[in-house]
């Protein structure tokens, strides 16, 4: 199943007293890249959220999300620096003085200066905190790799249906070649009688010869393109990623074409040669965007 590398997902968890929330949005990127912010307090699980995530995101650029919202009573506590509290205190005495201001300062007023109240670091139980974790995680990555495979069905839908389109395209210039072929030889024959009526130039003359019998055959390539189309086809219905392998041929089925490019010495050829570049670079647009 082709899958794409855009995707979003959100799941919550909550167990033994600890709730989390996790969000994760996936887009393209050549390469795995996984970017993970949490809580210090998670940092002792960090590398256990990342095998739990890279077992099943194979390419894509991954932003993780993790919040902790919930924590069982008596795990948080507040400390009050009572030091810092009297600095603040005496430091505003002075001020009322020095200003002949009144002094109107409460406890609200002095909780509510920088770092008077502060939470105590959290020290969490790993076996007490993973299950919750697990929870959010499995949900928000279930979501994220469904919205990656409805995605990637429709990838796969738009991506063989532009093979259909390259499959005609090919037809018709196998249909076109014997054409373009006979059309090569009264070239050649006027060639010919243009030499033969002036001053003769072996060497030319062959020279010539050699270039447009080159150009004449196309069919080789027209079976090496249709080879790749099938293997692109083939590989397009294979489990697991894709996209470079599916990039690595797009690159085989251009170099074909622009071969036949090369050697299309007939109007109609050279403009079907340049409806199929247009074509196989739509389909390497589309595969940027698979996993």
């Amino acid at each position: 199943m082709t899958n794409s590398m855009t995707g979003y997902g959100r799941g919550s968890g909550s167990k033994n007293g600890y709730g989390f929330l996790v969000e994760m949005r996936s887009v393209n990127h050549r390469y795995t890249d996984l970017v993970l912010r949490l809580p210090r307090e998670l940092y002792a699980l960090e590398d256990r959220i990342r095998r739990r995530i890279l077992d099943q995101v194979k390419r894509g650029r991954v932003e993780v999300s993790i919040i902790l919202e919930e924590t069982p009573a008596g795990t948080q506590a507040v400390e009050v620096n009572q030091d810092l509290a009297e600095a603040y205190l005496e430091a505003l005495r002075q001020l009322s003085r020095r200003l002949d201001l009144p002094m109107e300062v409460g406890l609200d007023t002095l909780v509510g200066l920088p770092d008077v109240l502060s939470l105590r670091g959290m020290v969490l139980p790993v076996d007490l905190v993973w299950p919750a974790l697990e929870e959010a995680l499995d949900e928000a990555l279930s979501l994220l790799l469904q919205q990656r495979s409805a995605e990637g069905a429709n990838l796969a839908a738009d991506l063989l249906e532009r093979c259909r389109l390259v499959r005609e395209m090919i037809h018709t210039a196998a249909a076109r070649a014997p054409e373009a072929q006979e059309e090569c030889r009264r070239r050649m024959q006027r060639k010919f009688a243009e030499y033969m009526a002036g001053q003769f130039e072996e060497n030319r003359v062959l020279m010539e010869c050699a270039l447009l019998v080159e150009r004449m055959g196309i069919d080789e390539e027209l079976v090496r393109l249709q080879s790749h189309l099938d293997a692109f086809e083939k590989t397009l219905g294979t489990p697991g990623p894709v996209g470079r392998k599916l990039d690595f041929v797009a690159q085989e089925m251009f170099r074909e074409v622009n071969t036949i490019g090369s050697k299309a010495g007939d109007y109609g050829l050279a403009a079907l040669v340049v409806d199929l570049k247009a074509e196989l670079e739509k389909i390497r647009e589309q595969i940027q965007n698979i996993e």
